[in-house]
């Protein structure tokens, strides 16, 4: 890509309407890639190169524009807001290291209700905040190759969920540290010593200089800058910080043991999350040693601990960090403290207490907030929280509905504002479109979180990313994944029991002689794909998904299993009665004849209503009566079937009633179709 200098505005709103995007990131990884390898090998002349290359690229600074001017961001003391594409490409063609003198900063001051705590923001303009973004892009790889093993907060290809998971591998081993220490920095950004930065900071010191010494605006008044601290509106502010607080395990490991190379001991196992600090010892004397470590560490970049914040603590009295709850006992425990639950109630009841808007509004609100709160904690045993929340928000929106209706009773108002599930609970939801409603914290699916390898570079290790990205979905059950494990049911494909929470799980081809569609995948447990022995009350050796179907369908009636429930039973007996050559159903009617509402995915997915493979799901319905689906629109959500055969009945041998799944049964008509045949019958 070229630099397009000297052209009108016209012709630079031309050229950045059709910069290709795509191209200039994969430029843009090469660059980092490189950079991350120099880091690696210490080649400090190659990383300056490299560095030097990436920050020249138009390619880069394009892409840091698109950054800041995408973002929502507010603007600096000079107010201009790049808007048009020409304003874009000329802030492009600006961003150079030679002559760069940063503007001083604009201060907000932001008061936090939930903490009594005062922030103090510096929000650079528009041109400093692209700088410090394309200068972001250099700094980064060399961050994630020095950066501590266990820290994750603003890391790519880290996340909470990985923190929490080596959290609790921490104390799951035979001989667990019986000791945490739980602290946090004292104002850690306001306090970072600019001396060590400059010193120890591999990016251009210049440059570097420029956004620590920019001084802020406040009141119409300039103040000059500090020698100390970065602000928090920076968008290089959070590698800094990382950086500044990396080497902390190596420096406590050596502190220890005399060395930091080749050391992973339990004992001052330092797990961060930005300021945030966990470090675990195996007696109150091995935590005090590491705390005066840790203190003389952060002295010299001039920081300190929160003594307020700081504390040793027996893991078999439970601790909070970071709004879980963890405690030991002979197990690692964990759940949504009581703070993050009391602030959730507190959330909830300052949107719905007050509202005054459209039903709808208030549902979509309400979801947002319940959708990402359990996303967060879905990786914990939050089903008793869960559960507490679900009975919150019913009560809050019933006090809600008594109130803006004071002349309906109670039972009126129930039915009128709230949808019965098939369960028994009753969810609130639009009277006409009972599909529109709350969403309900207990249908989220527990997960086990799989975490990040923590040897693993993200500029490096491109394909283990991409993987792993894949692989969460598959785990945590999202995006289009969802589908299958609705049609489902949440039940393993091979052996029909139910795939828990700390079920590892595995996603598997029902036709290898098929495409990897959605249709022709399916759940199934780790274990039932490794071929694991299972014994059900026999001696018996099950090795193979074969012969546990022989197994089960030969397998006397015990106690301990009960019969499953067919729940499309109704729609099935409905079919069965039909005579007609064509039938066609809105959802509404099929909602009615199954007496309960269809899931998101039949709403949302024609896949739900195709038979996979041996799993035929809802569409056992139609096709075990000879029908089969001529025209689906999901728009107008309308199905039409037309009848294919007629179909002789089956005779089921008495001791398979009861007991067989849909997909045997399909399997058997085949079977004696064949037969009869066969043998003329």
């Amino acid at each position: 890509m070229k630099n397009p200098g000297g052209m009108s505005d016209k012709s630079l709103e031309r050229f950045w309407n059709n910069i290709d995007w795509p191209a200039a990131e994969g430029l843009l990884t090469t660059f980092q890639r490189d950079i991350a390898f120099a880091a690696l090998n210490r080649d400090w002349p190659r990383l300056k190169f490299s560095q030097m290359r990436l920050v020249e690229s138009i390619e880069a600074r394009a892409l840091a524009v698109r950054h800041v001017c995408d973002s929502v961001a507010q603007v600096g003391i000079d107010k201009i807001k790049w808007e048009t594409g020409a304003d874009k490409m000329q802030a492009v063609n600006s961003l150079y290291m030679k002559g760069y003198k940063s503007t001083p900063m604009r201060l907000i001051i932001v008061h936090q209700k939930e903490r009594t705590k005062t922030r103090y923001i510096r929000i650079p303009t528009y041109f400093d905040r692209a700088m410090q973004t394309l200068h972001a892009f250099a700094l980064d790889p060399v961050a994630e190759v020095t950066g501590d093993k266990k820290s994750f907060a603003f890391r790519k290809g880290r996340s909470m969920q990985d923190l929490h998971a080596y959290l609790m591998r921490a104390f799951e081993m035979s001989n667990p540290p019986m000791y945490v220490i739980k602290s946090d920095v004292k104002a850690c950004y306001a306090s970072i010593s600019h001396d060590w930065l400059m010193n120890n900071i591999r990016m251009n010191r210049n440059v570097l200089k420029q956004f620590l010494k920019s001084g802020h605006v406040f009141g119409g008044e300039i103040f000059p800058p500090d020698d100390f601290g970065i602000t928090l509106g920076s968008s290089i502010s959070h590698i800094l910080g990382n950086m500044t607080l990396d080497g902390a395990q190596d420096a406590i490991y050596k502190g220890l043991f005399g060395r930091s190379r080749g050391v992973n001991s339990p004992e001052g196992n330092l797990i961060r999350f930005a300021d945030d600090l966990l470090i675990t010892a195996y007696s109150m004397k091995g935590a005090e040693r590491i705390l005066d470590i840790l203190k003389s560490f952060l002295v010299v970049r001039g920081l300190a601990l929160s003594d307020e914040k700081t504390e040793i603590l027996k893991i078999s009295d439970g601790f909070d960090f970071l709004s879980r709850h963890y405690r030991y006992d002979g197990v690692m425990y964990s759940a949504p403290s009581a703070d993050a639950v009391a602030r959730m109630e507190r959330s909830l009841q300052e949107l719905i207490s007050p509202y005054r808007g459209g039903q709808k509004t208030l549902i979509e609100k309400i979801n947002k907030k319940l959708i990402g709160w359990s996303s967060y904690h879905k990786i914990t045993d939050a089903a008793r929280a869960f559960r507490h929340i679900d009975n919150v928000v019913k009560s809050l929106l019933l006090e809600l509905c008594e109130r803006l209706n004071p002349y309906l009773t109670r039972a009126r108002i129930i039915s009128r504002y709230f949808y019965r599930e098939p369960d028994g609970e009753y969810i609130y939801a639009l009277e006409n479109k009972p599909d529109v409603r709350v969403h309900r914290l207990t249908k989220t699916v527990l997960v086990s979180h799989l975490p990040a390898a923590i040897d693993k570079n993200p500029y490096i290790d491109n394909k283990y990313y991409e993987t792993r990205t894949d692989s969460r979905a598959i785990n945590n059950v999202t995006g289009k994944y969802k589908a299958i494990w609705t049609r489902q049911d949440g039940k393993c494909f091979y052996c029909g029991y139910a795939i828990l929470k700390d079920d590892k799980k595995n996603l598997v081809l029902i036709d290898e002689a098929r495409t990897h569609h959605l249709t022709n995948l399916a759940y199934i447990h780790e274990y039932c794909s490794t071929g694991e022995a299972e014994f059900y009350e026999s001696d018996e050796d099950i090795k193979s998904r074969f012969d546990l179907h022989k197994f089960l369908l030969n397998l006397k009636s015990t106690k301990r299993r009960r019969k499953s429930r067919n729940k499309f039973q109704l729609l099935m007996d409905y079919f069965s009665l039909r005579k007609e050559s064509v039938v066609t159903l809105t959802f509404k009617e099929v909602e009615e004849i199954l007496g309960y509402s269809l899931c998101e995915s039949a709403l949302s997915y024609s896949s739900y209503w195709k038979p996979c493979g041996k799993f035929p799901g809802i569409s056992a319905c139609w096709l075990s009566n000879g029908y089969k689906i001529r025209a689906l629109d999901l728009k107008k959500k309308r199905v039409i079937f037309e009848r294919v055969e007629k179909l002789d009945s089956i005779e089921i041998p008495a001791f398979l009633q009861g007991r067989v799944p849909l997909a045997a049964r399909a399997e058997l008509k085949i079977v004696f179709d064949y037969v009869r045949k066969k043998y003329g019958l």
